[in-house]
Order: structure tokens, then C-alpha cells, then sequence
């Protein structure tokens, strides 16, 4: 199981957050990497691949659950700090949510993961697929909330390049949530 309430230390002010931002966005970057590895693991059902390859992925899905979005909240609740409203409250609470959801859809997966190769072969691929793009389209989702929560909190500090592009109708629609529509322009 994965122990999504790992403690985190990471003091968040306006002298310290830099490394917490560099952190935040390089994390980002690791979790569309594994998207893009679990999305072509899931085209290429019943077949698997090594199980060296399937550790690696576990530990990222792991990893992402117990270190990557308590980044993400230690970073978005130290820049909400004094500036929340009724918005921006909800905003960081459907993301929380989002995080608890692919936590325990990343626990299926390990869990499934390792029975495949206990078994040698996926016995519902169907199932596996399903499950592999319910947690690669959650992520992705988040990771979009995210960088809205950043670009709306931050701008500075928002993502820039081709990544930025992820969640860009998402990052508008948070931000006129927020703001009212006229800040969304």
C-alpha cells in the first residue's frame, strides 16, 4: 500500500520556494513521462514488458503518490497562504481528491502490475487497459490543476516551453473560476 501521508518538510516562504518550484516542475515532467510509458504499456496489451521495466514503474507510481503530490500541496499551500477564498479553497480541495484518486488508482495498478508477472501474462486485458488509462488521464488532469493553481497563485512561477502547453484550457478555466470570466482572458 502506498503511504500517501508521508510527512513533508518543506518550509514554503518566499525565500525558500525556489527550490520547491524547481521540484514541482521537474516532478511534473516525471509523471508525463510515466503517463507516456503506462499509455504505450496499455497499446501493447496482453503484452508486457520486462519485469525489470514494471519495477521501475511501480516505484514511479509509488513514488508519485508519496513524494510528488505532497510536493505539489506543500507548494500550493504555501502560496495560497492569506490570499484563500471560497474559489481557490474548493480548487485546492477537487485537487486533494484528484491526488486521493490516483493514489488508489496507482495501488491497483502495482497491485495488478505484480500479479501479472506472478502469473506471466495479463489475464483481463481489457480491465488492465482501463484501469492503466484511468490512472495516466488522472494524473495528467491533476498535473493540469496543478499549473492552473501555480499560473493563478504565481505567475512567475508558472511552467513555460512545450510542457506548458498541458491543462492550458483547464489553467483558464481555474483561473475565471476564481477570478470571475474577465480574468480569464
Amino acid at each position: 500500500m502506498i503511504d500517501s501521508d508521508a510527512a513533508m518538510d518543506f518550509p514554503v516562504d518566499d525565500s525558500s520556494s525556489a527550490p520547491l518550484h524547481a521540484q514541482f516542475h521537474d516532478d511534473h515532467d516525471a509523471r508525463l513521462a510515466l503517463c507516456g510509458e503506462l499509455e504505450s504499456i496499455a497499446d501493447m496489451l496482453p503484452s508486457l514488458p520486462r519485469p525489470a521495466r514494471i519495477r521501475r514503474l511501480c516505484g514511479q507510481i509509488e513514488c508519485a503518490a508519496t513524494l510528488h503530490f505532497k510536493r505539489a500541496d506543500t507548494l500550493l499551500a504555501g502560496l495560497a497562504r492569506g490570499r484563500e477564498t471560497p474559489s481557490l479553497t474548493d480548487l485546492r480541495g477537487q485537487l486533494a481528491e484528484m491526488h486521493a484518486m490516483d493514489t488508489i488508482h496507482g495501488e491497483d495498478l502495482i497491485g495488478l502490475f505484480w500479479d501479472s508477472i506472478a502469473r506471466g501474462s495479463v489475464t483481463r486485458p481489457g480491465e488492465f487497459g482501463y484501469m492503466l488509462r484511468c490512472y495516466f488521464d488522472g494524473c495528467r488532469r491533476a498535473i493540469a490543476l496543478e499549473r492552473a493553481l501555480l499560473m493563478l497563485l504565481d505567475p512567475q512561477g508558472a511552467p513555460v516551453g512545450p510542457l506548458a502547453r498541458v491543462g492550458k484550457g483547464c489553467e483558464q478555466g481555474a483561473v475565471a473560476h476564481v477570478n470571475g470570466p474577465a480574468a480569464a482572458r
